[in-house]
């Protein structure tokens, strides 16, 4: 699969693990204004930064506020020394309004997020012709829900019908039911059945073993 980011700022490094899975659901969710690698060292000494080398991380610009998510690589050892070095991090952090969090790539891959994600980011660049996010707009706006299918058949002025009704997903126009796989049977609307109060994409673990850290209600 191959990615272009539209809300990532810089380049990345794609060798540390699950920094790949991790871009791919910040691209993919509509509510990411943008994001960009982060370095611990930024907060923490070198020598103490050192603790968290091989760890795939972003600052992480959200409409529900700004985030640093990390993940821990597949074996790692949350030592005394190690959760001391996170909570010191975590308490610099809150200072800035910064939430500090964790997950795992096989946390990442949980479905449907992971297909899902994919399937919305791979679409991210695709171009809508604004006749054609009208005509859906107010198609919705009548029909109050409908599968996407009949949204892409109203983007006809748009190089890819499909790709630009799963564009309309992924800027937020059109929601979907997250916790079901997305298809182009899938019933979209105008508005989310729910306010969204979290971050959906990130599953627990959230927080890391051992004393507990900082959560916004999560």
């Amino acid at each position: 699969m191959r990615l272009r980011p539209t809300k990532a700022a810089g380049s990345f490094d794609h060798h540390w693990e699950g920094s790949f899975e991790l871009i791919v659901h910040m691209e993919a969710d509509p509510r990411t204004l943008s994001f960009a690698s982060f370095n611990f060292q930024s907060i923490l000494s070198r020598n103490k930064a050192r603790a968290f080398y091989g760890w795939a991380a972003y600052l992480l610009r959200h409409e529900l506020g700004l985030f640093v998510v990390a993940v821990a690589p597949t074996g790692c050892s949350f030592s005394n020394k190690l959760l001391a070095l996170w909570d010191e991090a975590d308490r610099i952090l809150a200072k800035r309004s910064t939430w500090l969090f964790w997950t795992t790539t096989d946390a990442l891959l949980q479905e449907p997020h992971w297909s899902n994600a994919q399937k919305i980011a791979e679409c991210s660049h695709a171009e809508v012709d604004p006749r054609d996010q009208e005509r859906v707009i107010e198609f919705l706006t009548e029909a109050g829900q409908a599968p996407l299918f009949d949204c892409a058949r109203r983007c006809g002025l748009s190089l890819d019908s499909c790709d630009a009704a799963l564009k309309l997903v992924s800027s937020g126009v059109l929601h979907f039911d997250a916790s079901k796989p997305l298809s182009l049977n899938s019933q979209v609307r105008l508005q989310p059945r729910n306010a969204a109060t979290s971050v959906t994409w990130l599953q627990p673990p959230l927080t890391l073993p051992g004393p507990a850290t900082r959560a916004p209600g999560w």
